[in-house]
């Protein structure tokens, strides 16, 4: 027997997968000769298979227009977070999200990233792969989660569905949406460490097919153990729904979300006097404590997030399925943060000599504050069709993706106290910091010819109170940027039953990016390189082979490749185009993958498992002169692993939801910049330039080659289990989750053995962060009259771990912390 699910053909015995080609309107006709395919149908199936009653685990859709089709069906990796385990979790931010996700470190953003969500999947930079319902969020900032209905990680190169980028996959979080019903949902949080925090879902049905919902968020909160740091927000979403349940719908959405914080660029990574490997300064006992706030209470984050989001749908005929989702963005930010990234010898002989009386100083590095205004607007548009060639089951999808985004950035600029030359210069202590700015040390706006004034060479100055003072900044420093980038695409997808159980996916995308950079001096004057510009045309293939024995069975292979152009960070990078990366070639990364997903005996839990290989090719660029290396645009590196994962109903009562990675992540090429010596007497600290060559010529650093790639942890794992107690004591069920991460190395720096031999180079520096352990539990009790009391108690045994992670620095994660919550239903 022959059934029909959303107008695809299928099969009593097995559900066939939905993924397919999407199309453009103007092209339908295309397929307009092709068959389409017809059945009555089964009046008993809904959207997923039921076992007993209950969808299998990953028998979800993506919810994703160019991806539609569900986890169990999709041949990559793909972990999702549901909305009752964020729930449960008491999570409010992505980041808190995303902790449960296995391979996935937390940039501070720093070193050309802007501070904010800087996501790296499998130690491949995703800070420009985050996706809200499929389409680009394009500002960098702290996204809060109260508009979350799921959040999904989709692994491996995947850039036939998204486009430029994704080398380690894509982040995709699935807004709340409008739904035929009446319900109000409000939730209270109050904890330790100042923390406050309300929430209110309310959806109302306006009519047969039409509804409306209302998410608002308001939250105070600080970090327990970490004095200074604090988050305001508030935010808001509305979406309004129209013909929901039926072949024509349109959902329109509007999100607001304003963050005042305090930045925290966490503690120092220090290097003890005779070791080669550096750690936080907190791991050593000397007096800096996991408290310690190294920047100034000054220090600011200020952003406003606007997105509106339109998404249509409309089948007009069984097989045929056309959408069109559209996004504008805009985001505005006024950042002044301060790190503490530099402690040189006598700092840290002051830090390690057991003696009271001296006092270790470290060094304020980052640059100045900004305002950043920036914009970005999106349409992806598709068809798919469902239809047989031959008589063999097919479906297709096509589509067009069309992007632009615009950045203004306004720099800002310091005067410098009294005696002080460099920012740089500023002592600032590491034991017992004291957060005020020390005098004199103030912000302005920079007006050239105004109120600055800079000569040829060395620092700039300006008038304070009268008198004359030094700045941070010289003429050749970046007063202003403007930035702008379009992106016009075309994708296309097929996917051919060869038998009832084996299909065949195959995926090509060609994108035309261009990105220009325009960059205003100090001094007043156009940077001398003028307006840089990249043009990138891109192909991102993707072929998957999938095999299907039953409902419950998946086993595929995927290849795929995506590609990374110079400039595609216009918005979340601290410099867009750099003159050394404009003419290089795009970045490549490709994978191999190799995975299962099985439902257990029971139907209710899933297990998966996926095999991968990612390589990244490294785009370098050479002076044809001299034949010296003059650029490159990041490190070659290969990364080999495997990912397990197990979710569901284990029985009536306990539900798991576990994850583990194993990632060995080896660097095959990295470069060092090199220096030009004052003198040649004693050991060098630095890569030394061969004779002839002059500064800044990256040299091969062979101390890198065949480690551990930074911010990738060999081992990671994450396990989230409830059960519900509801047999002895009705409503009440309780839970916990464990997470572990292994030491993380990130940064290695070489220096050449001596002035005589510079080609030989040796360890200098290796950073590490230790590995992190944490244990969360939770417990809930729910009413029969819709109320329901919670206690989140994080960080159970007060260990101490690091959150965010950079070459210099690491964050420490909050201490124990409680949270008591309040909820009713209406």
């Amino acid at each position: 027997m022959r059934r029909v699910k959303s107008g695809v053909v299928g099969y009593a015995r097995k559900r066939p997968a939905r993924l397919g080609m999407l199309a453009l309107a103007g092209v339908v006709s295309l397929a307009g000769a092709a068959q389409a395919a017809e059945a009555d149908a089964d009046a008993n199936e809904i959207a997923g298979v039921q076992v007993n009653g209950q969808r299998k685990p990953l028998d979800t859709d993506t919810g994703l227009s160019v991806l539609p089709t569900t986890v169990q069906d999709t041949p990559q990796a793909i972990n999702v977070i549901s909305q009752a385990q964020l729930k449960a979790q008491g999570v409010n931010t992505l980041e808190q999200a995303l902790r449960n996700v296995p391979g996935i470190t937390i940039a501070i953003g720093e070193g050309g990233t802007l501070n904010g969500d800087q996501f790296k999947i499998r130690g491949f930079d995703a800070k420009d792969d985050v996706y809200i319902d499929g389409l680009r969020d394009f500002g960098v900032y702290t996204r809060d989660s109260f508009n979350y209905q799921e959040v999904q990680v989709l692994k491996g190169p995947s850039g036939a569905m998204f486009g430029r980028g994704t080398t380690g996959g894509a982040i995709n979080t699935v807004s709340k949406t409008p739904k035929l019903d009446d319900v109000t949902i409000l939730d209270a949080y109050v904890g330790n460490g100042d923390y406050y925090r309300a929430l209110a879902d309310i959806n109302h049905q306006l009519g047969e097919h039409s509804a409306v919902r209302l998410n608002l968020m308001g939250s105070s909160t600080g970090v327990v153990d970490r004095d200074l740091v604090k988050s305001d927000r508030w935010g808001a979403a509305i979406s309004v729904g129209l013909g929901l349940g039926t072949d024509t719908s349109a959902v329109l959405s509007y999100l607001h979300q304003h963050d005042n914080r305090r930045p925290d660029y966490g503690i120092i990574i220090v290097q003890k006097p005779g070791d080669i490997v550096a750690l936080p300064a907190t791991e050593y006992g000397v007096g800096v404590e996991r408290s310690s706030y190294l920047g100034f209470k000054n220090d600011v984050d200020r952003t406003d997030a606007d997105v509106v989001t339109l998404r249509l749908s409309h089948k007009p005929e069984s097989w045929l399925t056309l959408t069109s989702d559209s996004r504008v963005g805009a985001y505005k930010r006024y950042f002044q943060y301060t790190t503490t990234d530099q402690c040189n010898t006598a700092c840290t002989t002051a830090l390690f000599d057991n003696n009271p009386a001296t006092e270790a100083y470290g060094g304020i590095g980052g640059s100045g504050p900004y305002d950043q205004d920036s914009w970005g607007a999106q349409n992806i548009s598709t068809a798919r069709m469902d239809f047989t060639v031959g008589g063999l089951k097919n479906q297709a999808i096509v589509g067009l993706d069309v992007s632009y985004q615009h950045n203004d950035k306004q720099f800002y600029a310091y005067t410098l106290p009294s005696g002080i030359t460099a920012r740089t210069a500023i002592p600032h202590a590491l034991v017992n910091p004291d957060p005020n700015f020390p005098a004199g040390y103030t912000v302005f706006r920079p007006r050239p010819g105004v109120n600055i004034t800079c000569p040829t060479s060395g620092a700039c100055t300006t008038t304070l109170n009268g008198a004359t003072v030094a700045t941070n900044v010289t003429a050749a420093t970046t007063l202003s940027t403007k930035g702008e980038s379009t992106d016009l695409a075309v994708f296309l997808t097929d996917r051919l039953w060869l038998t009832e159980e084996l299909s065949v996916i195959g995926s090509l995308r060609l994108d035309r990016y261009n990105a220009e950079l325009d960059t205003l001096l100090m001094s007043g004057a156009e940077s001398p390189v003028g307006g840089l510009k990249v043009k990138s045309t891109l192909k991102s293939p993707r072929a998957s082979v999938v095999y299907e024995p039953s409902q419950t069975q998946t086993y595929y292979l995927s290849w795929g490749r995506s590609e990374t152009p110079q400039g595609t960070s216009v918005v979340g990078a601290g410099t867009a185009v750099a003159l050394t990366a404009k003419d290089l070639e795009p970045e490549v990364s490709q994978i191999w993958e190799a995975g299962a997903k099985l439902a257990l005996p029971s139907g209710r839990a899933s297990f998966t498992a996926s095999l991968f290989d990612v390589k990244k090719d490294n785009a370098l660029q050479t002076d044809p002169g001299t034949g010296f290396l003059v650029a490159q645009s990041g490190e070659r590196q290969e990364v080999k692993g495997l990912e397990l994962g197990l979710t569901g109903k284990l029985t009536d009562a306990w539900t798991v939801s576990a994850g583990y990675a194993y990632l060995d992540a080896k660097i095959k090429e990295s470069y060092s910049n090199c220096t030009v010596p004052t003198s040649t007497s004693g050991t060098p600290t630095a890569v030394i330039c061969p004779v002839g060559v002059t500064a800044a010529i990256p040299v091969l650093n062979t101390v890198a080659v065949g480690q551990q790639v930074a911010y990738v942890p060999k081992t990671s794992a994450s396990l989230f289990t409830t059960y519900d107690l509801g047999r002895w004591v009705p409503g009440l069920s309780v839970g916990g989750d464990a997470t572990y991460q292994s030491k993380l190395n990130v940064a290695y720096t070489a220096r050449s053995v001596s002035y005589a031999d510079r080609s030989t180079l040796t360890a200098a520096r290796l950073a590490q962060v230790p590995e992190s352990i944490t244990l969360n539990a939770f417990a809930a009790w729910t009413f029969a009259d819709g109320q329901r009391l919670g206690l989140n108690i994080y960080n159970l045994t007060d260990r101490l771990n690091y959150t965010q992670v950079f070459s210099n620095r690491a964050i420490p994660a909050a201490g124990r912390t409680f949270i008591l919550s309040y909820g009713k239903t209406f």
